[in-house]
Formats: C-alpha cells, structure tokens, sequence
C-alpha cells in the first residue's frame, strides 16, 4: 500500500518528499514525528522488513548508500532513519559525497536525517545564514521536507500541556497546566510522563488542579532542598538546623540524605560545565546528557553560580563519606545532617 507523506507548513507542498531534515532541540517532539513516519509502513509484519535504524557515528557511507538504494520489501516505500548524520561529513569532501547520495536516494525510500539541536544559531538563521545543509536543503523543495523542533517554552508549554491532555481523553485546568509547565520547564519527555500520570490520578473524571500537581510532582521538592544547601553555603548553622528540623516534620531523615546528596551531585555538575567555558544554556544541554531534566538542571546551575567549586567538592565528599557510614550502620541519616551541618557551620553555631 502507497505510504501518503504530507509536507509540512514550513516546506514547498509535494506528495512524497525522499529526504527529511530533521532538526531535534525538542527530541522527544522529534521522536514523536518519526514515530508517525513508522505507523504508515502498513502492519507490524511489512513494517519490520522496511524499516531500518542508523547512526552517523557508527556507519560509514556506504552503509548509508545501501541502506538507502535498496528495494522496499512487500510495500511501496521504505524509512530509513539516520541519527547524527552530519558524523558522516567530517571536510568539504564528506559534505560533498553526502550531499550528491542524498540526490541519488529514489522515491521508494523516505530517509530522515535527524540531527540532535539546531543546525543553525537561532540569531544567525535571522539574518539569513544557513547551515550547508540547510542550503542544500532549501535548493531542492521537491525532495526534502525540512522541520525545526524547537524547544516548547513558556506559553508554548502550558498550550501543549492543554491539549496534549484533551487528546488523552482529560482536563487540566490552565492554573494546573501554569504550574506543571514551572516544573517541566522544556522538557516535553517530562510533560508527556507528568500528563499521563495526572490524568491517570484524577482517571479523566474531573480536571487536574494546580494541587494535585504540587502532590504528585516530585520535582517540585528540590526548589526546597535548596533552602539547605543555601543555608550550608553561607555558613549559617541555625538557618541551615531550622530548615532540617522543617523538613524532618514531613520526610524520613534517610530520604532527606539522599536528597541531599542528588542536589549536590547536581550543583557540583553544573559548576563544572561552567567552569568549562560553558554558557547556562549550553550547561542545561550537558546536565541533560546526564538525564538531568531542564527544571532541576537550571535550578541546579543558579546554584552553582554561588558556590566556589573547591567548596562543592569538599563537600560532596564528606556526603560521600556519610553516605558510607550510614549504609555501613555507623550512624543514622539524621545525625548525619546534623553532624554535616555542624561541621561546616560550627563557628557560626557557637557564636
């Protein structure tokens, strides 16, 4: 059966484009858009033998050609998905012999170059500079369909969260959509899992509400762990007791130690991306290879800022060590923050 691909609204209309340039700073809304090239290869069994899965950084070009030039297999048309293709183009010379495959590729196949970010700076794409891809790409409509996922931000988040709800069968109201948008911040993979799983709570009989986010979203927490590490880096040993005796009213001291270490493993990390030269944005890009979400990684990152970093690793360590005596039953997680606490801030205690 004919596989009908449509163009997209950023793209010259044609029936069946052969390449797909795919830009993914949103992977997760990239995925998803792939995930639709795959469900119109016709029945599971049709599908297998059509479908084929490649990165640039472990093929070479040829693998790519004869991936490309094969024949589909019981069905008109076959998908071949590249990741990282541009692995593939290491010189003027690799970019040339990839670009002339990429006008060899027939109309029986649809294969998608799928790059990880954008290809171009944002800010240079506005006054008008291309990516040599890009180029090509723009040079030859009738084949290539080119998209940009970008990242959803703000609004943008809080409109996806409403009617990615709507299609699950639910209601968020837009205080809880607001509040769940805080939390998840760009990352789309997170909405996906918090959506379902708000609506699954409430079972699509009434709207989720800004509470049942603050319940069931765990990610909220580490805005107020970081009332501790505030207090642990300004040396204030009363502040940093208060806020461990508020803490201990609502959460098991093992579950607080650990949390507490997750938050300077984290802040510890960010402070390294940027001793790196990196920029926050390109920090929350390294974090979340990592498989750190946006949301605690820019927390994390605005903390970083107010640490010296041989005070992090300090500091880390001696977590490090705790964590040792605890499992190892020396000491419970309790006296371990407060022994932690009194360490680092004994002389402002005793004042």
């Amino acid at each position: 059966m004919p596989i009908a691909f449509q163009r997209g609204a950023d793209s010259v209309t044609t029936a069946k484009p052969v390449i797909y340039l795919l830009q993914a700073e949103d992977e997760f809304a990239a995925a998803q858009f792939i995930a639709n090239l795959e469900s119109k290869l016709g029945d599971e069994g049709v599908a297998a033998l059509n479908l084929q899965r490649l990165d640039g950084k472990a093929i070479s070009l040829e693998t790519l050609r004869e991936a490309a030039l094969a024949i589909p297999f019981f069905g008109s048309r076959r998908l071949v998905i590249l990741e990282n293709p541009l692995a593939l183009a290491n010189g003027e010379s690799a970019q040339a012999k990839l670009l002339a495959l990429l006008e060899q590729v027939p109309p029986s196949t649809a294969l998608v170059l799928m790059e990880k970010g954008l290809l171009t700076d944002p800010r240079d794409y506005e006054r008008g500079k291309r990516h040599w891809l890009e180029r090509w790409a723009e040079e030859h409509p009738e084949r290539v369909y080119a998209r940009q996922f970008r990242l959803r931000k703000g609004a943008q988040m809080v409109q996806f969260i409403l009617q990615r709800a709507k299609q699950l069968g639910g209601v968020f109201s837009r205080p809880a959509a607001e509040r769940l948008a805080e939390v998840v911040s760009e990352d789309s993979r997170l909405a996906e899992m918090e959506i379902r799983k708000l609506l699954d709570y409430v079972n699509c009989q009434r709207a989720v509400e800004i509470d049942d986010v603050d319940q069931l979203c765990p990610y909220l927490e580490s805005v107020e762990n970081f009332a501790l590490a505030n207090a642990l880096r300004e040396g204030d040993g009363r502040k940093a007791l208060r806020v461990l005796r508020q803490m201990l009213e609502e959460q098991e001291p093992m579950l607080i130690f650990f949390s507490v270490v997750h938050q300077f493993r984290q802040i510890l990390l960010a402070k390294l991306a940027l001793e790196e030269g990196q920029t926050p944005a390109e920090a929350v890009q390294t974090l979340g290879r990592l498989r750190i979400s946006p949301y605690p990684a820019r927390l994390a990152i605005e903390q970083a800022q107010k640490f010296p970093l041989d005070s992090l690793r300090y500091l880390y360590q001696r977590l490090l060590e705790m964590d040792v005596s605890i499992k190892g039953g020396e000491v419970d997680a309790e006296v371990a923050l407060e022994t932690l606490i009194a360490g680092l801030t004994l002389p402002q205690i005793s004042d």
